[in-house]
């Protein structure tokens, strides 16, 4: 296990924006799902919520794609490079504010979108250009059809809760999402549970992954101190 982030390769705008959030050791899943993501591995991660995954996906996919940040003000150079997928509004919303914390020094972009409020205000923003997207299923999909989001360049793919993704009835819009999305890509699904149907759409989605399963932050690990 590794005791700091420093000693996970990740880069100096990254480690000083997360000594800045008052991390100092990563969570079990960060320790091990950084190393995982940052070759270049798919992940089939058991984790639910409180676990510390939103920082162990998003950190290593910052220190990705930061050699491709860059100022110009053309959307061409800002296409989607990453695509988070949330099953709800709250949790895109949050695991967005994260990616932007971490990313504060990176110069890449991110935004959110999410139904329940008009498409067109999101329309300017994502036509603008963003590294990063974090999206709920059928929002995405309606921007697809507004083509104000290409899909063709994402290099990274994240499925996050797919467990509440299949009890809230996503998964044939997630299926119509992948079949978009480039082959060559790298993916990484999270959920709480692995179900029939879970593993299923993993076999689907990802290329020889590797598991990762940690169990919920409980009182004993939050008072031991190395």
């Amino acid at each position: 296990m590794s005791a700091s982030f420093e000693a996970l390769g990740l880069s100096p705008e990254i480690l000083r924006a997360v000594a800045e959030s008052g991390y100092t050791t990563p969570t079990p899943i960060q320790a091990q799902a950084i190393p995982v993501v940052l070759a270049g591995r798919d992940v089939m991660g058991g984790a639910q919520t409180g676990t510390g995954k939103t920082a162990g996906f998003g950190l290593p996919i910052l220190h990705r794609l930061q050699p491709q940040a860059n100022a110009s003000p053309s959307p061409a150079r800002h296409p989607v490079r990453a695509l988070i997928l949330a099953p709800t509004r709250e949790l895109a919303i949050q695991v967005e504010e994260s990616i932007k914390e971490y990313g504060k020094y990176t110069g890449l972009r991110s935004t959110c979108v999410f139904g329940g409020i008009d498409i067109k205000t999101q329309l300017p923003i994502v036509r603008a250009g963003v590294e990063i997207l974090v999206a709920t299923p059928g929002r995405l999909l309606d921007h697809v059809e507004q083509k104000s989001v290409s899909l063709s360049q994402v290099e990274i793919f994240v499925l996050d809760e797919a467990d509440r993704m299949l009890d809230m009835g996503f998964i044939p819009d997630i299926k119509r999402i992948l079949a978009l999305l480039p082959k060559e890509r790298q993916s990484l699904l999270f959920s709480a549970t692995f179900s029939e149907e879970i593993k299923k759409l993993a076999d689907s989605m990802l290329r020889n992954p590797q598991l990762i399963e940690v169990a919920r932050r409980n009182q004993v690990t939050d008072t031991v101190t190395h």
